[in-house]
């Protein structure tokens, strides 16, 4: 009768190891994780998508599983261990009542303590360290035991439903996945230590994160570095200027940098050298995208891809140029630095001996 006690036992802790795990891997699985799994189709990750949006009821039944076990295995472990201990102590000085004192408190001790090394600790922190294994492992039992306890289930939900609502405390329905922006960034920070992606991948998400924040003026060309031509030059001096200064794109003056008509790009010029270099620049300026200094770079961008414009001209609050912007900058704030032609050593517009230039267009 003592071998089969702790058979029972045992059998007993083992089922409370199994309960816990699956509490708190069912807690802890992302519903992402679990429905990328279902799409590729893993075992058993559909049912447990399934359960997770029926989180109160699984957690109840896992609950009533280690309560249930709990109960079987202080009334069958105290006993058996204390019987096991009796003979061993009713031979000390203590007298025989004394003795089954001892023994029933040493068996309570001995069995609380496997107990919860062994039906809750292990399990527990094996199931938070391999989340997704378990919860693939334990959903198919879980349901089978969920379905056939459902009727106290039911009842203790109700019941503890009840008492929440009296009481002000709501009860949980499904896996909370929502994140704030800076628990994402968290996460984003332990994957990148834990080698589970590169440095440059999270500087990306960083970067993301960073960029619906950001205004246009902190990322501008100011007003004092912007490269200019004016409104009255000919198309053969604007292609000379552009030569030298190595850009693609310039905004139009007439005045002054305040005072701002258009901008030009090269490959217009260049074309429009073909039927009169000496035509000038107020004929064929493009209306540019002006917006205030303080605009998000996000609307920004996505204004300038509606418009088909890779360049912005920014104004301050009192209706003066800024600076600007180009569509390569806020891509920059993204992706990091871009490095095209014109950044290279050899740029892509060489100056040749006679005076002549050379334009790779590759």
């Amino acid at each position: 009768m003592l071998i089969l006690n702790f058979i029972i036992l045992i059998a007993m802790i083992m089922v409370a190891a199994f309960f816990v795990a699956s509490e708190f891997a069912l807690v802890k699985i992302r519903i992402s994780r679990l429905e990328q799994l279902k799409n590729e189709g893993v075992k058993n990750a559909e049912l447990a998508f399934q359960v997770t949006h029926h989180l109160d009821a699984y957690l109840s039944a896992s609950q009533l599983g280690v309560t249930l076990t709990g109960l079987v295995i202080g009334w069958v472990g105290e006993g058996s261990v204390a019987d096991l201990l009796h003979p061993l102590i009713v031979n000390l000085p203590f007298g025989n009542t004394a003795a089954r004192t001892i023994s029933i408190t040493l068996g309570f001790i001995i069995v609380i303590y496997v107990d919860v090394v062994m039906g809750e600790l292990l399990p527990k922190s094996y199931s938070i360290v391999q989340t997704e294994k378990v919860v693939l492992a334990i959903v198919k039992p879980l349901h089978y035991f969920y379905k056939l306890m459902y009727p106290f289930i039911w009842l203790l939900n109700h019941s503890a439903a009840r008492l929440g609502k009296l009481i002000g405390i709501p009860l949980v329905t499904e896996g909370e996945e929502i994140l704030t922006q800076d628990e994402l960034l968290l996460v984003a920070v332990e994957s990148y230590r834990s080698g589970e992606i590169t440095k440059e991948e999270y500087d990306y998400l960083e970067n993301v994160f960073e960029f619906e924040d950001t205004l246009a003026r902190e990322i501008q060309i100011d007003r004092t570095a912007m490269e200019v031509l004016e409104s009255d030059e000919t198309v053969e001096e604007a292609i000379q200027h552009s030569l030298e200064q190595g850009h693609t794109r310039y905004p139009v003056i007439r005045k002054s940098k305040d005072d701002i008509v258009g901008y030009v790009t090269l490959s217009n010029l260049i074309k429009a050298s073909f039927q009169d270099k000496n035509q000038i620049l107020d004929q064929l300026v493009e209306e540019p995208i002006i917006v205030l200094a303080s605009t998000p770079i996000q609307y920004l961008l996505t204004l300038m891809r509606k418009n088909g414009k890779h360049i912005a001209i920014l104004k301050d609050e009192y209706g003066g140029t800024s600076g600007m912007v180009t569509m390569e900058d806020i891509l920059e704030e993204l992706v990091g630095d871009i490095r095209d032609e014109t950044d290279l050593e050899n740029s892509f517009i060489n100056k040749k001996d006679d005076g002549s230039y050379i334009i790779s267009v590759n």
